[in-house]
């Protein structure tokens, strides 16, 4: 037996080299993928046998029993990849995979580069290669997420055996088993939490798992007993009482029943003695090192027949066009250019940001200008001279002005909030605040305030606004993501968050009565839903909510892509989301939670999204925030019933600071504060293109229609972050390395035949962005980067900072047209094909 394991600190995965190797049946929690270099390997998994040859890889879910068994001479890779590490990083619980890759040929190949990328960097040596080797740790990690994690929830436990008649009873029964089979667990206990009988629950197990409830519980433990005597070095009783055997002898006992001898005989059988020899890794030798030589010589070979393994760039791509048939088709609602955010009030009445404004509106045409700040300090709304309070509601009305004669609707975000300047997740800066108030000065302000618009607007006019209620962000932030301690802290924390609930409530319930009784029909919503509400605290609030007087009109959520990554297990210093479905995961998540709690049909409406809430970061200025954009609207289409995403934000003139003295400088706007237009603004315009029929969408394009003969196609080469970005401030990248944080730099073919059009010549506009065309921030960069910029070069740059654009002819026959694109990364290009008559 050879293996080879990693002790870098990462612990997202740990690999083992083996030959010639057999394996008794064990479990662990972590996931499990094998690869199978050479010969056959049988792999039997909850009592299926799987026969392995070259090449074939097969994937272990958390907690299953498994076992292999090598008839022959052959070479084979284990990757354990750490299950909390992942739920962590995709913020999701009860990780379930699909079994194998060799399904589709293309994933297995993927898989197949990525694994012997790593196990290329493993086999350096050096102590230079350890950022390197967690990069492809965290590739592969990334793509066995993307491809292979599957959509459902469903307990992965309930795989472990083969079950009859499942139910959901069941399932928690044996997950509640799976979560404390080490501590001493009776028939008893266990009917006494689920509110059954002894004897009934004596028959109904057996009846359902063909096994009685102590065999189960045995097996379990024997799992990850064996698990430990492989892969530590415990005394064998402390491997028995930390797995729930009460003692040694009874431990002997169960091995010996199952497996015919003791576990001490196993383990000599099949460990062998580890020694250290760099700080990289740490590798079992036996006397010769067969599996290690076999492994270099393998990656030696497969170097020299396949670049892939040096590099993955420069390299041409092979033309495959996918075909989409226009065949049944769907309506799409395009829910993203109904909302923008334009920021803090006072900030509004500024002219260069009117200027903005209107120019977005123009271009772009959103239904809703989503702002907060209308009753700061500096609105100066509250006159308390002569010693009586009365209402000035002259700035407010100056801004409700502006919006409407621009036919957009007031979205307005009701309360204390200040604005803050956020330079990266932990440093921010406040900038303007408003006076505390008490509940009655809230109620009779905001009373006044809904007469006078009334009053001024029309209760027409009023009735189609949305008021969100704002939550303070210290509300609703208990913990419990830790799973060991997540029902001890549900128990308490369910009264602080329930009296968290009650305060909120109260504001909200306050101002929805006041609104009911003057506009019965205005939206109401909130609370600003961030995701460290999540899971029970999330169901908590909505149960609490349904039994509120007031019931909210919409929900809303902000959506920043952030996560508490454990910093004692992962050297992380940057909070961005590991997972690339970040957006798509949570809010299918909101809607599971919504539909739990019998609320399906409630609005969601994303009031803040962006890739960051930091207005110093120059991704906000690069031709990255393109595809990200147009990537997270495509995922969403016709998914999770998204009413309005409210992109964060219109423009760079809301984050002017002291600091901001350069001519970019991270801003999130999608123009910058002289008005040139960022990829951000140009991804908008390129969407707002798209039909109102929905004909197809794959990983990496959507394909719409318009009325009559007009086809949009619009791809995109969306790259997402490699792990080494991770390990460093967000921000810190300098202006000149912006493109050098990404997995990879892959041009990817997204030639397409679109089949079942009508025979006929068409015109074919493509629209192309990407770093050469519409790139604000490499323009600046062959610019000259400098900050001294003149108007007449804000003139030349704002001519130059567009989209390419081209047109031909084509004939289509035989009822196809086909489109080649080959897309740089950070690329989105746009197709509209329009049938022409004679």
């Amino acid at each position: 037996m050879q293996t080879y394991q990693s002790s870098t600190t990462s612990k997202i995965v740990t690999v083992s080299v083996l030959n010639h190797t057999t394996h008794l049946e064990h479990a662990h929690r972590d996931i499990e993928l094998i690869y199978v270099i050479k010969g056959q390997l049988q792999v039997k998994i909850s009592g299926t046998a799987y026969n392995l040859t070259t090449s074939d890889l097969v994937l272990i879910n958390s907690n299953e029993f498994h076992s292999f068994q090598s008839n022959q001479d052959n070479l084979f890779v284990i990757i354990h990849f750490n299950y909390d590490e992942l739920t962590t990083l995709l913020s999701q619980r009860n990780l379930t995979f699909s079994r194998d890759c060799s399904i589709q040929n293309s994933t297995k190949s993927v898989f197949k580069d990525a694994l012997e990328e790593l196990l290329t960097v493993y086999m350096k040596q050096n102590n230079g290669t350890e950022i390197e080797f967690l990069e492809k740790a965290y590739k592969v990690s990334s793509l066995l997420t993307s491809k292979l994690l599957k959509k459902n929830d469903n307990n992965n436990l309930e795989k472990n055996i083969s079950l009859k008649g499942q139910d959901e009873r069941l399932a928690d029964i044996l997950d509640y088993i799976q979560s404390n089979f080490r501590e001493p667990l009776s028939l008893d206990e266990v009917a006494g939490l689920y509110f059954l009988s002894s004897p009934y629950l004596s028959k109904f197990f057996k009846k359902q798992t063909g096994k009685t409830f102590s065999q189960y519980l045995n097996e379990v433990r024997l799992a990850h007993s064996v698990n430990e005597l492989l892969n530590t070095d415990k005394p064998i009783t402390r491997v028995a009482l930390d797995n729930g055997f009460p003692n040694l002898t009874a431990f002997n006992r169960v091995f010996n029943e199952q497996y015919q001898m003791k576990p001490v005989e196993y383990r000599k059988q099949m460990q062998v003695d580890k020694k250290e020899v760099i700080p990289i890794v740490e590798i079992d030798q036996d006397s010769n090192g067969e599996a290690l030589v076999e492994l270099q010589n393998y990656l030696k070979d497969t170097a020299n027949k396949s670049p892939a393994l040096i590099t993955k760039t420069d390299h041409p791509t092979k033309t495959e066009n996918k075909v989409i048939t226009i065949e049944k088709i769907n309506p799409i609602a395009k829910y993203w250019n109904k909302l923008i955010n334009i920021g803090y009030a006072k900030d509004i009445l500024n002219s260069d940001m009117q200027e903005h404004i209107k120019f977005l509106q123009s271009e772009i045409g959103f239904t809703y200008a989503r702002f907060w700040g209308i009753f700061g300090d500096d609105m100066l709304v509250e006159d308390r001279s002569g010693g009586k309070l009365s209402y000035n509601f002259t700035n407010t009305n100056k801004l409700l002005d502006f919006l409407i004669q621009n036919k957009l609707k007031p979205f307005i975000e009701i309360g204390p909030k200040p604005k803050v300047l956020s330079k990266s997740i932990e440093e921010k800066v406040v900038i303007h605040t408003i006076s505390k108030k008490t509940s009655a000065e809230w109620r009779n302000l905001t009373r006044s305030f809904l007469l006078q618009c009334v009053e001024r607007y029309g209760i027409e006019e009023v009735e189609t606004w949305y008021f969100e209620i704002w939550r303070h962000p210290d509300l609703f932030t208990a913990d419990l993501s830790n799973d060991k301690e997540i029902a001890e802290n549900l128990r308490r924390y369910k009264k602080t968050d329930h009296e968290d609930f009650e305060g909120y409530f109260r504001i909200f319930n306050g101002f929805k009565r006041t609104a009911n009784e003057i506009v019965p029909s205005v939206k109401v919503g909130g609370c600003g839903l961030s995701m460290d509400i999540e899971g029970d605290r999330l169901d908590l609030l909505l149960q609490q909510w349904k039994q509120q007087e007031y019931q909210p009109d919409f929900l809303s959520v902000y959506l920043f892509p952030i996560e508490v990554y454990n910093k004692n297990q992962l050297p992380i210093k940057n909070l961005h989301s590991g997972n690339p479905e970040f957006v798509k995961s949570k809010l299918n998540q909101v809607r599971k939670s919504l539909k739990k709690m019998g609320m399906e049909d409630l609005e969601i409406n994303v009031t803040e999204w962006n890739i960051s809430i930091s207005n110093r970061n120059f991704l906000n200025d690069s031709c990255f925030k393109a595809p990200y954009i147009v990537k997270n609207i495509v995922d969403n289409i016709s998914e999770n019933k998204i009413n309005m995403i409210g992109y964060w934000l219109s423009s760079d003139i809301f984050s002017d600071f002291r600091d901001s003295k350069s001519f970019l400088y991270g801003g999130a706007g999608l123009v910058t504060k002289n008005g040139i237009q960022k990829p951000s603004y140009h991804a908008f315009m390129l969407l707002n293109q798209l039909g109102e029929v929905l004909v197809s969408k794959g990983d990496n394009y959507i394909v719409t229609k318009k009325s009559g003969d007009r086809y949009q196609i619009l791809c995109f080469n969306y790259k997402h972050f490699k792990y080494s970005y991770y390990l460093y401030p967000e921000g810190s990248t300098g202006i000149y390395d912006q493109y050098e944080i990404f997995e990879d730099t892959e041009v990817i073919d997204c030639s397409l035949e679109i089949q079942g059009i009508k025979n006929g010549k068409y015109r074919i506009k493509e629209t192309k962005l990407n770093r050469t065309n519409g790139s604000v921030l490499d323009e600046w960069l062959k610019f000259g980067a400098v900050d001294d910029i003149k108007p007449d070069e804000v003139k030349y740059l704002r001519q130059i900072c567009i989209p390419h654009m081209k047109v031909e002819h084509a004939v289509a026959e035989g009822q196809s047209i086909v489109l080649k694109a080959q897309l740089e990364p950070h690329e989105v290009r746009l197709f509209e094909i329009n049938l022409l008559f004679d």
